[in-house]
Order: C-alpha cells, then sequence, then structure tokens
C-alpha cells in the first residue's frame, strides 16, 4: 500500500482549509496516513464540486501546484465531468510526489556537498 505521507500537506492547506465544510468529519491530519487511493477519491469528489461550481478557484489550486498547463487544458477536454475530475486528481497528486523526489534529491545532494566540504 503506498503511502502519500510526505506530500499531503498541499491538502490540508489548499483543500481542507478552504473547504471546511466539505471535509468537517474528516480529523485534520488524515490525509498523512492516507493511501493514495483514499486521496485520489477525496479529491477528484473536491476537483469536481469544484468544476461545476469555482472554476476559477480551481484553476488557481492548479497554478499553486505547478501542474502543467498543457496537461490540465487536456484533461478539460475528457469527454465528462468525473473523467476530468480523476485526471486533474492524477496530475495534482503527480505533481506533488515530483517535488517530494524533488526535494529527496536536492537534500541528498546538499548532504554530499557538506560531506565533502569537511574533508
Amino acid at each position: 500500500m503506498h503511502r502519500t505521507t510526505q506530500n499531503n500537506d498541499f491538502l490540508n492547506m489548499d483543500f481542507q482549509d478552504k473547504f471546511p465544510d466539505k471535509f468537517e468529519s474528516i480529523p485534520s491530519r488524515i490525509f498523512e496516513t492516507m493511501d493514495r487511493n483514499e486521496l485520489k477519491e477525496k479529491l477528484t469528489s473536491l476537483i469536481k464540486e469544484l468544476l461545476q461550481n469555482d472554476f476559477a478557484r480551481l484553476c488557481n489550486i492548479i497554478y499553486r501546484h505547478d501542474v502543467q498547463e498543457v496537461k490540465f487544458q487536456k484533461a478539460l477536454e475528457l469527454p465528462d465531468i468525473v473523467l476530468q475530475a480523476e485526471k486533474i486528481s492524477d496530475l495534482v497528486i503527480e505533481r506533488e510526489l515530483q517535488k517530494v523526489e524533488t526535494r529527496k534529491a536536492y537534500r541528498r545532494y546538499k548532504e554530499n556537498n557538506n560531506k565533502k566540504s569537511l574533508k
């Protein structure tokens, strides 16, 4: 089971904090223990609602998460809103996982350079 512990602060920050009515029954840090499928399910539900009711806010969230605009536009071309929401959820999760990997690589790079400079 793939846990998404390292990249779920984005959900707490962008989704749970801004939509407390949608997440009121969910403990505040539950996203840290949610597997990817559960995360996608919750995110898809919220993105579907944003697609229907607040597209500008969705665009702002997508921009803040640095999802490629071309991929976002392609997701919007899918034939139905559920498919659109699922694809956009995947894009957000994938981008956040990429950020985690980049941070890990940078941390390793810094640690290696610090070790070299101490020699």
